[in-house]
């Protein structure tokens, strides 16, 4: 019989494979911290019955999650380690998780379920794609399951009604989540130097134009740096112009996909502009895993980061590379176009959906009580008296280094939480020393900042149809494809020029029913959003 230290091993190889066949999806966003309201006993935290009392065959489960590169080789790998010992000890299920990279997961999801290797569980946090698996039949509904199966989360759902509309598709309810706390709201932020900006005796940028000015003044200052990095970049800029490429928004009444907009071309604009001029890396369209961008940051050789607000791990790793460093929170600049925020999250968490294919649901119900319940908890604040100890109601960590290793990346576990930290938890939860503290209040001062604009979003979540999600997949792909050419390619290819072709693929495709069908939803359903 396979050991499941085997079965992570044949799963891995699986994965191997299907990764050298996937194409780059686009990234986003990261995990938080949680706070709950007290430690986690040591003994069973089911609200059911999870486990197999009887002596028979133990319960399985495999389970989606997003390979982050967390884990460190003395930890084990995102399929075997403490923490996956430590599920399947308190659930007693023979619980496998199936890691995804995280900037590759569609792609690499979508090719697993045509394989007929899905796990029972999906998670993503893009409710689109979760819409398109409803479209293609790949998941199953579930709302039966959950009046049939759950407590906790039944419970849950009743207390946090708002969630409801998210969760359904066609009419029925495809996907559980939980609530957002502010921390996990948050999401795009953008990072400076403070010490450059002092020696360069600069102000921080308010404006685009202001933002590009001070990105020349390090290049020239700092010629071996690399005044801007950041995986979300291209992101940032569509969101500072109020115009997120796979977004609906309203234009005089009519739904309109943000990519067509006369403000996208803005956005694609502006990337353009930084990369002529130098200001960003040069191979940062193929920096896929952010690597190159995170060591620049890391290593003290940029100035300025378009990135996430929680950047605790690469603040930490450049305080200790280069201590005098003084990075801060920058406030989203303004636009020609408005003063939006960057990229927020609607409340939402993650939608978990069940495989067509699923044979026992029962089991992932009771599995998903449990989290909600009580397990997220111990997965994102770790072990009481070894990794935090309870102080005014919030787990405060013992050692940062220690909780940076062992805890951080449990986090991806624990995909329904009922966390509620809020800014000023931040210091109290790490750990005492100078440099968790330090990074701590960062982190604080970046989640207010990262929430002073209002990100632009028109309606609370986008329209799932067919004719939509078919146009997307192409679309999509020739959209990167543009921008890619429109940036890097020289002055033939202006951002005007992206935009003309962006539309005609958008019409061709399209596009122009899908606007009709987007705006008949939109009129079905307003009275709903207000």
């Amino acid at each position: 019989m396979l050991t499941n230290r085997q079965r992570g091993g044949k799963l891995a190889g699986l994965l191997i494979l299907i990764m050298m066949l996937t194409v780059t999806a686009c990234s986003g966003s990261g995990n938080g911290n949680g706070n709950g309201n007290g430690g986690a006993p040591a003994g069973d935290q089911t609200t059911g019955d999870t486990g197999n009392k009887s002596g028979g065959a133990p319960k399985k489960l495999s389970v989606s999650m997003f390979d982050r590169g967390q884990v460190s080789s003395d930890e084990g790998t995102y399929e075997e380690n403490r923490w996956v010992d430590w599920i399947r000890e308190q659930t007693g299920i023979e619980v496998t998780f199936a890691p995804v990279p995280r900037n590759k997961a569609q792609d690499t999801l979508n090719i697993m379920i045509a394989s007929g290797q899905a796990p029972d569980l999906i998670w993503e946090y893009d409710r689109n794609y979760i819409g398109r698996l409803v479209s293609q039949g790949a998941i199953q509904p579930i709302g039966d399951y959950i009046e049939k199966y759950s407590i906790s989360y039944k419970k849950y759902l009743e207390q946090n009604p708002e969630l409801v509309p998210y969760l359904n598709f066609n009419g029925e309810m495809y996907a559980v989540a939980s609530k957002r706390a502010i921390t996990a709201v948050a999401n795009h932020a953008m990072w400076i130097r403070q010490d450059w900006l002092d020696e360069l005796n600069l102000k921080a940028p308010t404006t685009i134009e202001e933002l590009v000015e001070v990105a020349k003044k390090f290049k020239e200052h700092y010629p071996d740096s690399t005044p801007i990095v950041g995986g979300n970049k291209s992101d940032i800029y569509a969101a500072l112009h109020g115009a997120v490429f796979n977004h609906w928004y309203l234009e005089d009444g009519k739904m309109k996909l943000g990519a067509t907009l006369d403000r996208y071309a803005d956005a694609i604009a502006l990337e353009k502009e930084l990369y002529d001029l130098g200001l960003v890396d040069r191979e940062y369209l193929t920096d896929t895993t952010n690597q190159r961008s995170n060591q620049l940051w890391t290593t003290g050789k940029a100035g300025i980061l378009l990135g996430q607000w929680s950047n605790e791990p690469l603040n930490r790793d450049l305080l200790t590379t280069v201590p005098d460093a003084r990075p801060v929170p920058l406030e989203a600049v303004s636009t020609k176009n408005g003063h939006y925020g960057t990229y927020q999250e609607a409340p939402p968490l993650f939608f978990i959906a069940f495989s067509k294919d699923m044979k026992d649901p029962e089991t992932a119900v009771r599995y998903l009580d449990w989290l909600v319940d009580k397990g997220w908890f111990t997965l994102m604040n770790g072990m009481e008296d070894v990794h935090y100890e309870m102080a005014d109601g919030v787990p405060k960590q013992l050692d940062g280094a220690k909780f940076e290793k062992e805890v951080r990346y449990a986090a991806e576990y624990a995909v329904l939480r009922q966390d509620n930290v809020k800014a000023e938890d931040l210091p109290l939860k790490a750990a005492g020393d100078p440099l968790s503290q330090q990074i701590a209040q960062l982190s604080a001062d970046a989640l207010n900042t990262a929430m002073l604009h209002e990100f632009r979003r028109d309606i609370p979540f986008q329209p799932n149809f067919d004719e939509i999600n078919e146009i997307r997949s192409t679309f999509d792909t020739f959209l990167n494809e543009i921008r890619a050419k429109a940036t890097t390619q020289g002055p033939k290819y202006t951002a005007e020029w992206a935009l003309g072709e962006i539309r005609k693929e958008w019409e061709r495709l399209g596009g122009a029913k899908a606007e009709e069908i987007a705006g008949a939803w939109y009129e079905e359903n307003k009275a709903s959003f207000e």
